[in-house]
């Protein structure tokens, strides 16, 4: 009994050697391939989601560049790796987004917004002509 307890404990050993091992392994590999992304001019992503063009690695700290060319300093802990953003813009013509001046162009959100404005407007103008009404109606 003694004998396969110490068998079963000395097994349990070995599988997280070798489990330590694959991990450390695999550790080592995504270190080195976030290494080699960290050149000027790749696009890379961050840990929290953001994605940007590296400008220059100093050190532990790596400059980040989002595409309207604002910076931003990052820890080099914080970079997952390698990775084109999902909205990167292809040179395709079926992808482009419609002029406003086509007809069945879609909305912007500035329109909408606009849109939403001015019917709170007319909303509150007809609220106001309705009591100015009333009271007219009262007063007589």
């Amino acid at each position: 009994m003694l004998m396969t307890l110490a068998i079963m404990i000395l097994a349990m050993w070995g599988m997280s050697v070798l489990l330590r091992r694959q991990q450390r392994k695999a550790q080592a590999e995504q270190e080195r391939r976030t290494e080699e992304a960290l050149v000027p001019g790749n696009w890379v992503r961050t840990v929290g989601g953001f994605y940007g063009t590296v400008v220059e690695v100093d050190g532990d700290v790596v400059t980040l560049a989002t595409p309207l060319g604002d910076e931003s300093l990052w820890n080099r802990r914080s970079i997952a790796g390698a990775e084109e953003p999902p909205f990167a813009v292809t040179d395709s013509q079926d992808d482009q987004v419609p002029d406003s001046t086509e007809p069945d162009a879609v909305p912007d959100a500035a329109d909408a917004a606009d849109a939403a404005a001015t019917a709170a407007g007319q909303a509150a103008t007809d609220a106001a002509e309705a009591a100015t009404a009333e009271q007219e109606n009262h007063d007589r």
